[in-house]
């Protein structure tokens, strides 16, 4: 396989579950603040900057806006172009992907990216207020009916296991940085009962984490029991067996880079399968109990640059242009092939924010 068409599937796949993550949270945050309105006041500018702060940089968004509120938010992270985490740009750039290798992807693919980018062109920022709910829905539903186009339409070779790489090293580092973000905000608000989640307003909040990550039935099934943090915590970031918690997203993308690698658990090819055999070992022996004493900021960091090394190395290993390191004496021998026209194959998308 060719290491455009490898990083060009890892691209598309990694923007669409970008997009998805992005309407999730969305979607849930409208709900969320739907049910604290008969409660308490909701238009406080915290409930909106941890969007922010999760799925992009707070300081460009301050170099756009004036303040915090449901209408900045949701223009930028749905359609400002120069936000490349927006929903429109995420999107537009999977398109992108996929349209320089329409060759190698099914036509059903191509037709489900290309419907969801035209009916994004479509839309205005005053039918997503008036109706975000059937908006969000649009996009998680483009989303999934994708992924399963994908699963029963494409070939499961290696361009498949890039697919699914890209996919699950972004749920996991999109579940970090929520986890990450909400947890320090419900843990250091200030207190007004003896127990964190007594309160019915802690309890919502919690359950819109869980949300976040479509995990409330799945915990619920796991943990009879009132919500509590910690159980969250031991649901979205260790369980092995729910599709969206760090640990099975890993595991998932760990098992994806073996079948293109040929490594296996006790024997590792090269360093890519080094760092994720590493990462993905951590992450099975730990405890609550651990993360806690630890601090959950801390290993949440942790994780989150783990996943960033491994997208370098992942880059540097598959996709990245190699020039030879031995040249002739005669130096127009030695210059490497340059693509069409002369000019030097553009196929590294390092500056892209990973």
């Amino acid at each position: 396989m060719l290491s455009r068409v490898a990083e060009s599937l890892f691209w598309m796949s990694r923007y669409f579950e970008r997009a998805e993550n992005t309407a999730r949270f969305l979607d849930v945050n409208f709900n969320l603040l739907l049910d604290l309105d008969s409660i308490t006041p909701v238009d406080h500018p915290n409930y909106w900057k941890p969007l922010i702060m999760v799925m992009s940089d707070p300081e460009h968004f301050n170099s756009l806006y004036q303040e915090y509120d449901a209408h900045s938010v949701t223009d930028y992270l749905v359609f400002n172009r120069k936000n490349s985490n927006s929903i429109l740009s995420s999107i537009s750039m999977a398109r992108e992907n996929a349209r320089s290798i329409i060759e190698s992807i099914s036509s059903e693919m191509w037709e489900q990216l290309n419907n969801l980018y035209h009916f994004l062109q479509s839309v205005s920022p005053q039918q997503v207020h008036s109706d975000p709910y059937s908006f969000y829905k649009e996009i998680k539903n483009a989303s999934h009916l994708f992924q399963g186009i994908t699963d029963n339409t494409f070939s499961h070779n290696e361009g498949w296991a890039f697919v699914q790489i890209g996919k699950y090293l972004e749920r996991a580092d999109n579940a970090a940085r929520l986890i990450d973000v909400k947890y320090h905000m419900l843990t250091t608000s200030p207190a007004r009962h003896s127990d964190l989640v007594s309160g019915s307003v802690d309890i919502i909040q919690w359950m819109a984490v869980l949300k976040s990550c479509s995990a409330l039935e799945a915990f619920r099934k796991v943990y009879l029991s009132k919500i509590d943090p910690e159980n969250i915590l031991s649901f979205l970031i260790l369980d092995r067996s729910f599709p969206r918690s760090i640990a099975f997203s890993i595991c998932a993308a760990q098992e994806a880079l073996w079948r293109i690698s040929g490594s296996s658990p006790h024997r590792y090819a090269n360093n890519v399968d080094r760092l994720i055999g590493k990462m993905e070992a951590e992450m099975s022996y730990a405890t609550v109990e651990e993360i806690l004493q630890q601090g959950v900021r801390p290993f949440l960091e942790e994780i989150e640059q783990g996943l960033a090394r491994i997208g370098e190395q992942l880059h540097l290993l598959y996709f990245a242009y190699h020039t030879p390191k031995i040249e002739p004496a005669d130096i127009s021998e030695a210059l490497p092939f340059t693509g069409l026209d002369g000019r030097r194959a553009n196929w590294s998308q390092s500056q892209q924010q990973q």
